[in-house]
């Protein structure tokens, strides 16, 4: 449905939108209205990055740590459309990346990075998911020599290397989340990509 403007005034309402979203015109915005449980409405805003700019509200950034994510928030903050960011991390966010920020800050809009650990799916209490399809070739281009000889002239490659660092990203923000540091990470001696996350994730938490 669609909701007025007086409607939206009258509520305390969220509006939800994209760093990466190119969707919508110039001069409108597409509005789909959702119940919310606590009386409060979350809204899906569709509208042009690029163009469009509400000085008056605030911007609520939760994204991970990664440097096309970087990248974004570096080109949205160089023709802000809100008046403050307050940016939240799902994982670890490397100081470089930090640095990149501040760097591109110019006009000081950024009022605040956390780090809130929840790049994981929780699906029951001694359960969890990180969400990664497709997890087998990053296991093979790394226990097989031939294989990855190939690999690093495979447009492959990269995806691979971002699957890896997703998955580290993962388990990082699991054990920080959950406050442990274990003394010692049990891996699969035959598996070479089980001794190279275990050595990084032990070098990043230790």
């Amino acid at each position: 449905c669609v909701s007025t403007q007086s409607e939206i005034l009258s509520r305390e309402v969220y509006l939800v939108s994209r760093l990466d979203d190119t969707r919508g015109n110039n001069n409108s915005q597409n509005i789909n209205n959702n119940n919310n449980t606590n009386g409060g409405h979350s809204l899906e805003l569709h509208e042009e990055p690029t163009t469009t700019h509400v000085g008056h509200m605030k911007a609520v950034c939760f994204l991970r740590p990664t440097e096309i994510n970087i990248g974004l928030l570096v080109k949205e903050l160089a023709s802000p459309r809100f008046s403050e960011y307050h940016l939240y991390f799902s994982g670890i966010l490397p100081p470089p990346l930090l640095d990149l920020l501040a760097e591109n800050d110019a006009q000081d809009r950024v009022r605040q990075v956390q780090e809130f650990y929840a790049d994981f799916l929780p699906v029951n209490p001694d359960l969890l998911s990180l969400n990664c399809r497709n997890t087998l070739p990053m296991t093979m281009t790394t226990n097989n020599a031939a294989t990855t000889a190939r690999a690093a002239n495979n447009t492959n490659a990269r995806d691979t290397k971002d699957l890896y660092q997703r998955n580290l990203m993962g388990l990082q923000s699991m054990l920080l989340a959950l406050k442990r540091q274990p003394a010692a990470i049990r891996y699969q001696r035959s598996s070479e990509m089980a001794r190279k996350i275990a050595a990084d994730i032990g070098e990043s938490i230790g």
